[in-house]
């Protein structure tokens, strides 16, 4: 009789409930290095096509200091010659260190096919020959108001990767 109270019991009671999950609080390293990601890629899109828009107000948004600078120096240069970028360049970027509100980023670039190209004859701007095809990158990232942001950039050719 007592078996069968207990079953009964048992089969009658609310299975209780989970204990309620505890926020996980952010990866400094993933959201650094996810801001990295964000950096590279505007960058790409607006060195393919410098002159399409104004790149300002969406670099602000994934660099700050001497890497928002340098980037808009850049596509600004591509845009006044004018020139742009094709191909396909590959990384490996790997956070080295890392806080609650910095990170190092070291990448290894590999220019594979890209070019620069001038828009109006077509011709290949870079010395393809001597150019440094892989490189170490290196890019130093920072947490303002919230962001991250790529604060500072380093393109180490001699460091072959």
């Amino acid at each position: 009789m007592l078996l069968l109270a207990v079953l009964v019991t048992s089969a009658c009671s609310t299975p209780a409930e989970p204990p309620p999950s505890t926020p996980v609080p952010p990866d400094p390293a993933a959201q650094a290095l996810e801001a990295y990601e964000r950096f590279w890629a505007l960058a790409q899109e607006a060195y393919a096509a410098p002159g399409a828009r104004d790149w300002a107000p969406e670099a602000a948004g994934v660099a700050s200091g001497a890497a928002l600078e340098g980037l808009l120096r850049d596509i600004r240069n591509y845009a006044e010659f004018p020139a742009h970028t094709e191909g396909a360049v590959s990384r490996a970027p790997v956070v080295a260190d890392v806080t609650d509100t910095t990170a190092l980023v070291v990448d290894c670039v590999d220019l594979g096919d890209s070019r620069l190209v001038a828009d109006r004859t077509g011709e290949v701007l870079d010395d393809l020959a001597n150019r440094v095809q892989r490189y170490t990158y290196r890019a130093d990232i920072v947490l303002r108001d919230d962001r991250w942001l790529v604060d500072r950039t380093d393109a180490a050719q001699d460091e072959p990767c």
